[in-house]
């Protein structure tokens, strides 16, 4: 783990498999699909019993009482008002077979039980369609378990913002589940977006706030992440010992404190991070010793770091690692490495730096000197943690206009950009 890195976030998920959905199922009756519908009060499980494959079951508005088990292809469907509730135990709807359809429906009542992985709603079949589904009360949101090819759309997990996030359980979750789609999904006060041991999988126009991390991807291959709006989390986006991963178009906020990250990389590869919004968090970028193999590709272009404590963290090599058209602006301390001294190795060129002093006689957009990142307040917070309180402060600042008044106190540069850009490129992310 990272050297600084809290408990709050230190062992945050046992790497365990969840338990597998044990379902009895039963006979399922030949015959044409059927449309059929229920009332609150109607023992639904009874009903499915009596569906053939493909049928339609309509809850009316009203609470029903769950849980549910779909053991079937078919589509439940809820009126506007329609609540499905577990009565605070165990997980509340589940999903068992494959071709299974859940739109419109409030899903509340789960158990809060960490060691049972408690759910709104569990998905173990292939091909599952999950949209405008609403999760409340229950200890983890949506969880995909070995289930392949799902579209999550549209659907709100809402967790309790007065638990701590080690109490709180993950709003989706994906567990060794491949080719899944999770689009358009609202989470607010959870503890993690989760995508483990799951490869192929598309995470685009969600939108995840109040929770700890946005979207946490571990041993988790060829997964693209785009166009997601993280607002007051603890970290955006964190990538760990995942290769082929795409973080395309985000925006991320707010992400303060000690622990707050942006974008963070730690041992992965074949990366490509472009056109991300990355403003007022406590680190914009932080990479961990990415590329993991040396020379190994992981491009950052086109990103905005904008008006963090730290644009771009470093933390081991970075021997392969590419910046370029990126802008970085009124940072307050714009690159930093925690190498004991030494900096970083990945590569800079043509970057936007808005505290470069440097001139462009020749009007071609690019500076006539190269841009040297060193700064003494920063180096000092790097070897000493506990003045990060002092960020932004006088005392700090005067560090700085004191070693511009006597270079021969400058540290060594963390980084050289040869070719750094005059004007900002233009950054639009998605959200």
């Amino acid at each position: 783990m990272i050297s600084w890195w809290p408990s709050a976030l230190a062992g945050e998920h046992d790497a365990i498999s969840p338990p597998v959905v044990a379902v009895a199922a039963s006979a399922i009756p030949d015959g044409t699909p059927i449309e059929v519908s229920a009332a609150p009060g109607e023992a639904l499980q009874d009903i499915v019993a009596r569906l053939p494959r493909g049928s339609t079951l309509l809850l009316r508005a009203g609470r029903h009482q769950g849980p549910l088990l779909l053991d079937r292809p078919l589509t439940l469907v809820g009126e506007p008002g329609a609540v499905l509730d577990g009565g605070g135990t165990g997980s509340v709807l589940l999903v068992a077979a494959d071709d299974v359809t859940v739109r419109d429906l409030h899903v509340t009542g789960g158990g809060h039980l960490p060691q049972h992985d408690d759910s709104g709603v569990v998905v173990s079949g292939d091909r599952a369609v999950l949209e405008r589904v609403r999760v409340t009360h229950a200890y983890l949101g949506i969880d995909l378990r070995m289930a392949d090819e799902a579209t999550v759309r549209d659907c709100v997990v809402e967790g309790n913002p007065d638990s701590v996030f080690g109490l709180r359980g993950d709003g989706i979750r994906l567990w060794e589940s491949d080719r899944n789609l999770i689009v358009g999904n609202h989470l607010t006060n959870v503890r993690d977006l989760v995508v483990w041991y799951s490869d192929d999988n598309v995470i685009t126009g969600n939108e995840v706030r109040g929770s700890r991390y946005g979207t946490h991807l571990m041993h988790a291959d060829r997964n693209r992440i785009e166009g997601n709006r993280y607002d007051g989390d603890v970290v955006g986006v964190f990538v760990m010992y995942s290769d082929t991963i795409e973080v395309l178009r985000n925006l991320v906020r707010g992400a303060h404190g000690e622990a707050g990250i942006g974008l963070g990389f730690k041992e992965s590869e074949a990366l490509v991070c472009e056109g991300n919004v990355l403003a007022d968090n406590t680190t914009g970028l932080y990479v961990d010793t990415t590329p993991q193999r040396q020379n190994g590709p992981a491009s950052f272009t086109g990103n905005l770091v904008a008006a963090n404590d730290f644009g771009v963290r470093f933390h081991g090599p970075s021997t392969g690692a590419v910046f370029s058209e990126n802008a970085f602006v009124s940072n307050r301390v714009p690159a930093a490495s925690d190498e004991r001294g030494r900096g970083t190795n990945a590569s800079f060129d043509r970057n936007f730096w808005s505290e470069y002093a440097g001139y462009d006689l020749d009007q071609d957009g690019v500076g006539d000197l190269p841009h040297q990142v060193r700064t003494a307040s920063g180096r000092l917070r790097e070897r000493t943690p506990a003045l990060a309180w002092m960020t932004g402060t006088p005392a700090l600042s005067l560090v700085d206009l004191f070693v511009a008044a006597f270079p021969m106190f400058a540290p060594d540069p963390v980084l050289t950009d040869p070719h750094p850009l005059v004007h900002p490129p233009v950054v639009e992310a998605s959200p």
